[in-house]
């Protein structure tokens, strides 16, 4: 269960203090305003962190654990010891004092409530600065300390300061306001105690959940992975008529540990990863980054998306004798149990596409299999990670350059699970191929013909069809669509010699793999004519390879229309071929 998982994860990262408890979350956070003990502004902090972004170093907001964000969409609603600048001093960024002023005063109703009692000079200095504070323009122009630092703060976080020490590093303070939210959630007059459908204890349930950010199409604000419409038939079913949240009851602690854990995947951008519309995160039930860092290894290769050769063939090498895996220098049981999520948006809602849970050790063979079964001679790397099979399959020229939702997470669900690949994702390998033949470079061996998603073709076959499908040429295949392809690659080759600026491709490859009994004669034709241009041992070479790879074929065999399958052996018979008589070449 997707809930369960992410609270088992929230648990586990809680214990070792490295998520927050409930009531409280990370935030970012830009500047502090240091008050002395008079509650006066003294001095405006920049907490900023010099981050690198690509090529470049950046000033990015320092993350701190801090009281929750409140949700407010349209409402007033302030967070205590910390918020923008409308809150905090009533400096509007549109310039509107009338709604400065209305969150200034949400903030010191706030913050006076919830401090009364506190006597630390960090709360005695917020409670008179609040007192004294008056959120007119020429006060907040005339302050010293705000002067040249007020379009830098009018859209950042800031936070209360006394000296060097944060608002929320005072234990006074933490107190007082942890005795808020329990004085909150006993006063709540909606708050009921239901059985909780993932912990089965009776515990105050939840109305709303918190947002989920990160998810690619979701506002900045976040969205919803669980959500009701109040008014509509899912909200009253099961009788809980106007009793919002209750037909499917989760209690505050689980809404809180689960989106807390959910987040804080998202934020981690090492391991989120998209596809498609898709967006994934995965993890292990044990808090190590590292069983996060192999699969995402194996998945999206390291910073220049490569994937050592020798590191795939130690680590398939442990997990066939059911040995640990070692990642940075650290030994992983292959029996650790293993999540990945896909999730897509719309608008503030999220779906999930789908959730696989298994172990560490099936999740890599998944994986690998998936590589063993896409390699293919090429001068190019022998794995190659997800994105750069995604770009394959999408046209450079189409302004919708991602890929449709229906195989994006049919070919995922297939690439986690082992099972077979969507058909789908043949045909648009093939469609890509007739699409997008030309290259810049035409001195390429793989001219006009992606390597990529010829692989994708040969990996389908295997997987889909157990078919035994080799890396290079395969000289003994007699599938009739893998010879025509062949035959095409020499007759292709042939014209080359005689007028390399076109070649029977540019105007018959499409036509060839569709319909090849009506192409055939014609390019069979032309390749003769050339044939004759040849001298030498070079005509006595291709004339013996066409006279053998004709010898497999009969006029019968040749259909006058080719079934989608056999277009992609047509494809992957003409690309074997042409590194064949490319790599031959090089070696004379």
């Amino acid at each position: 269960m997707i809930i369960e998982s992410l609270v088992k994860r929230y648990e586990t990262l809680a214990k070792e203090g490295k998520l927050p408890l409930m009531g409280w979350g990370n935030e970012k956070i830009s500047y502090g305003l240091r008050l002395n003990e008079n509650g006066e502004i003294t001095e405006v902090v920049d907490l900023r962190t010099e981050t690198v972004k690509g090529k470049k170093r950046i000033l990015s907001p320092t993350v701190k654990i801090l009281p929750e964000r409140v949700e407010r969409s349209n409402n007033v609603n302030s967070n205590f010891l910390y918020d923008n600048a409308a809150y905090l001093l009533g400096l509007d960024s549109k310039g509107d004092y009338k709604k400065g002023m209305e969150r200034f005063s949400a903030a010191k109703e706030k913050h006076l409530q919830i401090l009364d009692k506190c006597n630390s000079k960090m709360a005695v200095a917020i409670k008179i600065f609040f007192k004294t504070w008056i959120p007119a323009k020429n006060n907040i122009q005339n302050c010293d300390p705000l002067k040249n630092m007020l379009e830098d703060i009018k859209e950042s976080n800031l936070i209360f300061m006394l000296g060097d020490t944060l608002a929320v590093d005072d234990n006074e303070i933490k107190a007082a306001y942890q005795k808020y939210l329990d004085d909150v959630q006993g006063n709540l007059e909606n708050n009921k105690k239901m059985r909780c459908i993932v912990t089965g204890k009776k515990e105050n349930i939840a109305r709303t959940h918190p947002m989920i950010k990160g998810i690619v199409g979701t506002p900045s604000s976040g969205g919803k992975l669980i959500s009701f419409n109040k008014d509509s038939p899912s909200h009253e079913s099961y009788g809980k008529y106007k009793d919002q949240g209750f037909n499917a009851p989760i209690s505050q602690y689980v809404a809180f540990a689960y989106t807390t854990a959910l987040n804080n995947l998202l934020q981690n951008r090492k391991y989120v990863r998209r596809f498609g519309d898709t967006t994934l995160v995965y993890w292990a039930d044990k808090s190590d980054e590292e069983y996060q860092g192999i699969f995402d290894y194996f998945l999206a290769g390291d910073n220049q998306g490569e994937i050592s050769e020798q590191f795939f063939s130690d680590t398939s090498e442990a997990l066939e004798n059911g040995e640990t895996v070692c990642f940075n220098g650290k030994s992983l049981d292959i029996n650790t149990p293993f999540n990945i999520l896909g999730l897509t948006a719309n608008t503030a809602r999220i779906s999930i596409r789908f959730f696989i849970e298994t172990t560490l050790g099936e999740a890599l063979k998944n994986l690998m299999r998936h590589h063993q079964n896409m390699e293919i001679v090429s001068s190019k790397s022998k794995y190659f990670p997800l994105f750069r099979l995604e770009k394959s399959l999408v046209s450079s020229k189409s302004q919708d350059r991602d890929l449709t939702p229906i195989l994006a997470c049919s070919f995922l669900k297939s690439l986690f699970s082992g099972n077979d690949y969507p058909k789908t994702l043949l045909s648009r390998a093939i469609k890509q191929t007739y699409l997008e033949q030309d290259s810049k470079d035409k001195k390429l061996p793989n001219y006009k013909i992606s390597f990529i998603r010829c692989a994708i073709i040969k990996a389908y076959f295997i997987r889909n069809y157990w078919r035994e499908m080799t890396v290079a040429l395969n000289e003994e295949e007699k599938d009739v669509g893998y010879v025509l392809g062949r035959i095409f690659a020499v007759l292709e080759a042939i014209q080359k010699k005689s007028n390399p600026e076109v070649t029977i491709k540019d105007r018959y490859f499409n036509s060839f793999c569709t319909m090849p009994k009506k192409t055939f004669p014609i390019i069979n034709n032309l390749s003769q004519y050339h044939l004759k241009k040849l001298k030498g041992g070079l005509k006595i070479y291709y004339d013996k390879l066409l006279r053998e790879l004709m010898g497999k074929l009969s006029v019968e065999s040749i259909p006058s229309i080719m079934p989608l399958e056999r277009q992609g052996m047509v494809i992957l018979g003409y690309y074997h071929q042409n590194q064949s008589l490319y790599t031959k070449k090089e070696d004379a």
